[in-house]
């Protein structure tokens, strides 16, 4: 599957290190055993979404299987069941309340920003006056809704195309599999001209400084902790010869 050279799954990393998404075409595309359950996760919860599922629970169907995901083998537990419930319980209770439009794995895109821009929202609820997107981490490393990158722009795409300047946008995480003090479902609200500010100023100013000639490299443990580019990243190394 193709990845958005400016990635919203990578927008935190990128909008603070101008110069990360310009070493990624030296670098082999990987998926860690996390990534690999969270595929297989999400899977489940499209399954369940898009009414796959006739005469049987999830934990009937996919209890005890094992998936090679990602050249990983994965055999599903109840924890990941579990998960998937958690998130489509969510997802269905928040239409209902809406009476909205729901799109699974839908792309969104900010071509009036970057064409570069683009990505795979999980779950978009599509009602009168407000959009909701729904995001799944089935990670264990607690990830804050607030100012989230990664939601703001998912937001930014599904307003541009489904929303006008009266909508509230929600954006929604939910992460059953850790602690998080907020709880495992957290949301954030903004007004479209908030979002549409945000985007115009804050994420276009980011763009532009990726799309320079020579961007600039700000490494650091939040910037490089999860980034894929720093094997083949001389500002990484200088950094950690650094410290």
């Amino acid at each position: 599957m193709p990845h958005a050279k400016y990635s919203p799954s990578a927008a935190k990393i990128w909008m603070s290190c101008p110069g990360m998404p310009s070493l990624m075409d030296q670098v082999e595309y990987k998926v860690g055993m996390p990534a690999a359950v969270g595929t297989l996760i999400h899977s489940m919860t499209e399954m369940l979404l898009k009414e796959r599922l006739e005469n049987v629970t999830l934990e009937q169907y996919w209890l005890g299987k094992t998936e090679c995901v990602e050249d990983f083998e994965i055999e599903v537990d109840k924890d990941m069941i579990q998960c998937a419930e958690v998130y489509v319980e969510y997802v269905q209770k928040r239409k209902e309340e809406l009476n909205a439009k729901i799109l699974v794995e839908e792309r969104v895109s900010m071509e009036e920003i970057s064409p570069y821009v683009w990505g795979t929202a999980d779950a978009i609820l599509i009602g009168k006056n407000e959009i909701e997107i729904i995001d799944l981490k089935s990670g264990k490393f607690p990830v804050d809704v607030e100012h989230n990158p990664q939601l703001l722009i998912y937001s930014l795409g599904a307003l541009s195309r489904y929303g006008d300047e009266s909508t509230t946008v929600t954006m929604t995480i939910v992460q059953p599999r850790t602690w998080h003090k907020d709880g495992p479902i957290r949301s954030y609200s903004m007004s479209a001209a908030n979002l549409v500010e945000w985007g115009y100023e804050t994420l276009k100013q980011a763009t532009d400084a990726c799309d320079e000639e020579n961007p600039q490299f700000n490494p650091s443990d939040t910037n490089c902790r999860w980034c894929n580019a720093r094997e083949v990243c001389d500002a990484y190394k200088t950094f950690k010869g650094e410290k």
